[in-house]
């Protein structure tokens, strides 16, 4: 839990910031008392609910329980998407101020005109309302999502399985937003399908493996005829990933950890291979070249990788399909090719393919949420049906 830590540091530091700057601005304000003691409030409660999540986020934090949903809502996108903007607008406001003041000196006032007093009052007020608004229209979110449907056509695909259908589970993430309604739900779902293979894209769990026993109760739900199968993802294994390894295998829930399996659908084998997480690029290739070792050359393999930057070893290495997770498509998008996702990942959501060697990359966007809003990036559980040429 030492990211974790970290990350709650940060933020409040950030707070801090944030506060003491609105707190002096305040000081011009009529009624500056009460105005600093209304901010006082508000940041105390953005502190205070940060750090609370962070220790008790499986316990505290539930839907229909006793804190309404909105408020971890508001908190996650304070911390994650207000405030980094809030700190950037006080920087260059004050940037702006020295500049102002250096170029023409005058003597310090302590009154300021109405008009200033308005636009300080009404900046100020943007941050907090925007943060309520946008978690309003997040918590309404939660538990929605689509069934993206994809046909894909692979030469090397047994033509004794044209029409085998595969639903891509990836990015559950139980925990704060979600609920046994909501897992309940996307077993349902993913069932309705009846898809002949189950395949689980990593990030079960959002943060605490306190949420992972009804994680793999819903996972224990679902049904096909060749199996589930699951890889790691980055947050499974915030809490240790020995852990997360050994409560899927005493659930009796198949893990790929850089490792294969064959199965035989209709009576004919193809293969699944499936690597663990890697946080660096570097080691996540390794990782990816190691899971290749695995591969046998005559059946027609399926790559399952948390990371979709995984798909450029296995490209290289004639892996035809790669399956992954991880970006929630971009989460925060402007357009389909603006926003988060691009900023920070190469493949973010969809289908990607390889036009010299024909490999094909699924990015899904995720059916589960860590961050309670999503902008032009809906969440998905993914179905496959696979064709030959």
């Amino acid at each position: 839990m030492d990211l974790v830590v970290l990350i709650l540091t940060s933020f409040i530091a950030l707070d801090a910031v944030v506060w003491l700057r609105f707190h002096y601005l305040l000081g011009r304000m009529r009624r500056a008392q009460l105005w600093r003691g209304i901010l006082a409030a508000i940041m105390f409660c953005a502190v205070l609910f940060a750090v609370v999540l962070g220790i008790s986020n499986p316990t505290v934090f539930r839907s229909h329980r006793i804190i309404p949903q909105w408020i971890p809502a508001a908190i996650f996108i304070w911390h994650f998407l207000v405030l980094p903007i809030t700190i950037a607008a006080i920087a260059v406001q004050w940037i702006w101020v020295r500049a102002q003041r250096m170029a023409a000196p005058a003597a310090p006032s302590y009154f300021i005109s109405s008009r200033r007093r308005f636009l300080t009052g009404t900046a100020m007020a943007i941050p907090p309302l925007a943060c309520l608004s946008m978690a309003e229209i997040g918590v309404h979110q939660l538990g929605s999502f689509r069934i993206k449907r994809y046909n894909l056509q692979f030469p090397g695909w047994p033509a004794g399985l044209d029409g085998f259908t595969i639903a891509f589970v990836a990015d559950v993430h139980a925990g704060v937003f979600s609920s046994e309604k909501i897992l309940g739900e996307i077993a349902a779902a993913t069932n309705s399908l009846k898809a002949e293979l189950i395949l689980l894209g990593g990030d079960l769990v959002n943060i605490s493996h306190s949420d992972l026993s009804s994680a793999l109760d819903m996972v224990r739900r679902l049904d096909s005829p060749n199996g589930v199968y699951m890889v790691q993802g980055n947050h499974d294994v915030i809490d240790g990933a020995e852990k997360f390894n050994r409560a899927c295998a005493a659930r009796g829930v198949p893990l790929l950890l850089d490792d294969a399996v064959t199965i035989r659908p209709r009576g004919i084998p193809i293969q699944l291979l499936g690597t663990i997480w890697e946080q660096r690029g570097y080691e996540q290739h390794v990782a990816v070249r190691r899971t290749l070792l695995k591969r046998d050359p005559a059946l027609f393999p399926i790559f399952m990788s948390h990371h979709p930057h995984a798909w450029d070893i296995a490209a290289e290495n004639g892996i035809p399909l790669v399956l992954a997770g991880h970006t929630h498509g971009g989460q925060i998008m402007l357009t389909k090719t603006i926003g988060a996702g691009p900023l920070r990942y190469r493949y973010w959501s969809g289908l990607y393919e390889d036009p010299d060697s024909g490999s094909k990359l699924i990015v899904s966007n995720g059916v589960g949420d860590w961050f309670p809003l999503r902008i032009n990036a809906p969440a998905e559980i993914v179905h496959l049906t696979m064709r030959s040429v």
